[in-house]
This record gives C-alpha cells, structure tokens and sequence, in this order.
C-alpha cells in the first residue's frame, strides 16, 4: 500500500521531570496505517509530562504543514474540510492500530458491577445543552447517526466503574480525588480547576484555561479501583469550548483533551488539530507521533456542549472513538502491534493542553466523565 505524506521533525520540548521530550516524526494517512515500530517508549510517572509537536497532513491536496513547539513553527496548510493528519507529542506515550471485529455496544449506562468511584453526586442539570453533532459534510470514515445527548444528571443514582460529574470539591481547586499532571515548559499554566461558570450537569465542571500558552498542566485520577476495566472499558466525557475558538493564524493547533496512561506513558484519547480554517479533525495521537491516526477536518467548534466517547481493549490492541454518538472510524484498529498500550492503565488524564501557543487563551470545561464495561452513550 503506498503512502502520501508529508514529514517534518519538530522542535525539542524542555520538560519539568527527567524524561526527556522526544523529537516527534510523524505521519497520518488517508487508508489504514500499512506499519509501524515495536520501539517500547521509555517508561514515565503519571503525574508528569514532556512535549514537542508535529503537524502534517497527508490527504488528496493537502500540502504539509509544520509546527514546532510554544513557537509553533511556520507551516503550509491548505485546510479544507477534507485533508486528514496533524499530530503531535507531549509526554510518554504508546499506541496501536488496525480495524476488526469489537463488540459494537449499544446500551445507555453500563449494568458492571461495582461502585462508582466518584465522589459527589448532582441533581438536576445546568449550564449548556447538546446540539447534535457538529459533523460537516460527509467525511469518509464517519458512521452517521446520534448527537450530543441532552444533559444528563450527572453521577447520581449510576452504577459505572467510574463517575465523576466534578460536583465534589471546591471551585477554583483540583477535584477531590484528583491530582495535577504537570504541563511542560517554564511558563506552563497549572490552572485546571473546578468551576462554575458552566456545567454540563450539576452546578461545577472541571475547567482549563491554557492562558494562551502551550504545555498547560491537567487533572490525573487514578484507575487503580477499575481492576481489570482499566484495560478493557467503555469510556465518555462531554466537553464544552469557549466560542469563538482560537484559530491558528499559520499552521495548526494540536489539543489534548483526555488521555490514558500507564507504564508505556500517555495514549492520547481525546485529541484534536485545527487547521487555519476553523475546522478540526479527531486523533488518536502519541507523543512520540508514532502510530497516530487522524480523521478528515470536518469538525468546527460551537457553543453546545458535546461528547466523546472511546473504547479500549489492550489485549486486542483495540480502539474506537465516537463524537457525539456518531463512530469516527479512520481513527479506529485492532491489532496494531506498535500500539505499546498499557497493561494497565493507571490514570485517565482530563484537561486541555497545546503544543503550539494558541493566538489566544484556549478555555474549555469537562463534565461527567463515565467509564464502564459497557456503552455508556451520550443520554
């Protein structure tokens, strides 16, 4: 299978912790990724984090493009709603590909047993609503159907393995039971906090600010009561950001929203570039850039909130990804060996961070985060 791409080497990233940020060299492809290394990345602590970004794409007449890191270095992208690729790097990281069979889930709130390991419970819904999915035109790899889910009423009365509708705690600290992961950079914001000002259900929601620079910290919670759900799970978040969005004024901007760390670093989840255009594309992405993934740029931001969704499986070397309900199938595999998914995973990171200074603050805010052994859904 050949492929089309365009590569550039980023910049060096300085790191708060030992290990070193890598030097990312990466492509994303419009089929299925034909291979990739077994490099193992070396192993990192969960509450640090290191990284440098890249970004390209490699779909029909997209031309590269290039970023470095706070800089974000210059770059050439077309944009349109129909290239594909962009991706970056920021902490340790790990990965996998391929497509097959999964089991397809279909249920709303998960029946595992277990209680939740969320503190905090909320009654009622506030702040934003869901307005459907923000899917522009027809991008290939995308199975139709679903939206946002209206808001749901936070962590009461559900049983998943996991819940934390960020209503336990107080505004302006970190969320009881979690901790910080550090940003990467002198100048990084450490601002990841519990807030008021939005929430998707209940009166709080967990919220960042990235005060327009790159590397900003985030919350970490660890997955050590999930048992062996942590390595096989259903998982979903809604997330809701600031309009208008910054758009980058050259280049791309690559945002890491949730992601899954273990004992081979950080496997980005929940992971987005914008293109100069406003539009974005999903990924799922490592630091080192290896064996990432990317969808066309057919996603722009609004005011509603919305919700993402993923399934993990490292036996199998399975991911998959939904946004607002709908499958974002070019991101998906089974099977890619170069995945370096850990076994387990220990923390779910939750917060925005950038590889490149975004023109202008990057403010977002989380909610209801769910983990389970079955489809959670978006209702």
């Amino acid at each position: 299978m050949s492929l089309t791409s365009n590569r550039r080497l980023a910049d060096r990233v300085p790191s708060l912790v030992t290990r070193p940020g890598p030097m990312a060299l990466a492509a994303l492809f419009l089929s299925a990724y034909p291979g990739c290394s077994s490099t193992a990345s070396p192993p990192a602590t969960g509450n640090s984090g290191s990284g440098s970004s890249s970004g390209f794409e490699s779909s029909g007449g997209g031309t590269g493009t290039g970023t470095g890191t706070d800089t974000g270095g210059s770059s050439s992208s077309s944009g349109g709603s129909s290239s594909s690729g962009g991706s970056s790097s920021g902490a340790s990281g790990s990965d996998s590909s391929s497509s097959g069979a999964v089991p397809t889930g279909s249920s709303s709130g998960g029946s595992s047993s277990g209680s939740s390991s969320s503190s905090g419970s909320s009654s009622g819904s506030a702040g934003g609503k869901d307005a459907g999915g923000s899917a522009e035109g027809g991008g290939s790899g995308v199975v139709s159907g679903g939206d946002g889910g209206a808001a749901a009423a936070g962590c009461a009365g559900k049983a998943y393995k996991l819940c934390d509708d960020f209503e336990t705690g107080t505004a302006g600290s970190l969320p009881t039971g979690w901790t910080q992961y550090k940003g990467y950079g002198a100048a990084s914001p450490q601002n990841v906090v519990l807030a008021t000002d939005a929430a998707h259900s209940g009166m709080m929601s967990l919220k960042s600010d990235d005060l327009g620079k790159s590397g900003a910290a985030r919350a970490q919670k660890s997955l050590a009561s999930l048992g062996a759900t942590a390595s096989k799970h259903w998982g979903r978040i809604f997330y809701k950001v600031q309009s208008p969005a910054p758009k980058p004024t050259g280049g791309v901007l690559h945002n890491t929203w949730t992601s899954l760390f273990g004992s081979a670093g950080e496997d980005r989840i929940v992971d987005t570039v914008e293109n100069t255009g406003g539009m974005h594309q999903w990924l799922y992405n490592l630091p080192s850039d290896a064996c990432s993934k990317g969808s066309a740029y057919n996603w722009s931001y609004d005011t509603a909130w919305h919700c993402a969704e993923w399934y993990v499986d490292v036996s199998t070397n399975t991911f998959r990804f939904f946004s607002d309900s709908t499958e974002v199938t070019t991101i998906g595999f089974t099977g890619q060996t170069c995945s370096m998914m850990s076994n387990p995973y220990t923390e779910v990171i939750v917060g925005s961070t950038s590889y490149q200074a975004p023109p202008a603050p990057w403010v977002m805010w989380f909610d209801d985060l769910a983990i389970d052994d079955n489809q959670i859904g978006c209702k």
